[in-house]
């Protein structure tokens, strides 16, 4: 097995979202090297659907 160079400094980009156990999360990836993590999202933000102008198109 090869070991992979980890970054002293991570360049992160957003990859997608997520939702384990009832909570969402995006996920970033370092764009230099194989590390990830993933960012909850606070629920105090959530907005309901329907209270968006996306709802209305």
């Amino acid at each position: 097995m090869t070991q992979v160079e980890i970054c002293d400094q991570h360049v992160w980009a957003a990859l997608g979202i997520v939702s384990r156990d009832g909570s969402v999360s995006r996920v970033w990836e370092c764009e230099d090297c194989p590390v990830w993590t993933t960012e909850p999202f606070d629920p105090e933000y959530e907005r309901d659907w329907d209270d968006t102008w996306l709802a209305g198109r």
